[in-house]
């Protein structure tokens, strides 16, 4: 039976302030591509680790999808001195992010690579932490409650500030226009998805395993609902799956009588994965719970454009679902067994 010791947190009320507050550091973020461009950066790598390393996934695609005239990837913050530092220098861009800005892993990442010679830019709740003071400059979010979302704008911020101060202007002026609505937009999704969120998770938190699925822009956020919030947050048994990669293996647990499913779908290119693998869940699957930014209104924004802001209004939802978890579980979020506590 549910447990009645936590009671559900309330929307958090910062939502739309700090996705605007990340949209005026748009001038910051163009400072900053004019400095890669003088330094002729050739490589721009995104590093963090986790939900950090997750935040990351959208932002490498958009930037990937257009860029000429430099390589785009998303590194391991972990990983990183030991697979990226050797072929690090002047030409690098190192956008890296943690929440706290004191995550060792990638304080040492961004140490190393301002070390070797690279351009490293911090994103993270504030500028008054270790990573920031590796980095020569600082992108913040300043919220505790909308850090995913406010990484993911500040993240598409930099990449049309880099695709524009590469003369690559198509769609730039466009997308940027979505982002000055996204702040509003987002906190209209999760009052249209609380009533949809609260029902499914009343029929999923007791599930002996929950997969989560995603693709496109949405991958890194089915990582971050089940392994940050679902398994750390809540010491839920989940599994993360590429929807891609849902045909070529998994789609054989599929058991109408036991199987749980989250299902993220994109809005953006990869649409055909999503509904593909949602019309297999429809037919053979019983109880999954399909979130689709396509039925959300996102006032004001350009239907052209929606694929690539979606993810930051699906990054509010995806916590919701979370913070309804809490009171069915009587787990808090904030409580952690390891992290922080012991040496590991």
């Amino acid at each position: 039976m549910p447990s009645p010791a936590l009671p559900l947190r309330p929307i958090a009320s910062d939502i739309a302030s700090t996705l605007r507050t990340t949209v005026g550091q748009r001038a910051l973020t163009q400072e900053i591509a004019a400095e890669a461009v003088r330094r002729d950066v050739d490589t721009v790598l995104f590093a963090g680790v986790g939900g950090s390393w997750a935040s990351s996934v959208a932002a490498t695609m958009s930037l990937g999808a257009k860029a000429t005239g430099f390589g785009v990837q998303n590194v391991n913050a972990g990983e990183f001195p030991l697979t990226h530092l050797g072929r690090t220098g002047r030409r690098t861009l190192v956008i890296a992010s943690s929440h706290s800005g004191g995550t060792p892993e990638t304080v040492a990442a961004a140490q190393a690579a301002a070390k070797a010679g690279a351009l490293v830019v911090s994103v993270a709740r504030d500028a008054d932490n270790e990573l920031a003071r590796a980095a020569e400059f600082s992108l913040v979010y300043g919220s505790e409650s909308t850090a995913t979302g406010g990484k993911y704008e500040l993240l598409e911020e930099m990449s049309c500030s880099l695709l524009e101060a590469q003369g690559l202007k198509d769609g730039v002026d466009e997308l940027r226009a979505a982002l000055d609505l996204i702040p509003d937009a987002t906190a209209a999704a999760v009052d249209e998805t609380e009533r949809a969120t609260a029902e499914a998770v009343a029929r999923l938190y007791d599930a002996d395993n929950i997969f989560v699925l995603g693709t496109g822009r949405l991958l890194g956020l089915a990582y971050m609902l089940s392994v940050c919030y679902l398994v750390e947050m809540q010491r839920q048994k989940s599994t993360h799956l590429n929807s891609a990669d849902f045909f070529h293996g998994p789609f054989e647990i599929v058991d109408p009588r036991s199987t749980r499913v989250i299902h993220l779908m994109s809005e953006d290119e990869t649409r055909p994965i999503s509904e593909r693998v949602n019309a297999f869940l429809s037919r053979y699957g019983r109880e999954h719970y399909v979130v689709d930014p396509a039925k959300l209104t996102l006032p004001g924004i350009d239907p052209a454009v929606r694929g690539k802001v979606a993810h930051i209004a699906m990054a509010s939802v995806a916590s919701r679902i979370a913070y309804h978890f809490e009171p069915l579980t009587g787990h808090d979020l904030d409580i952690r067994r390891y992290m922080h506590k012991v040496e590991y």
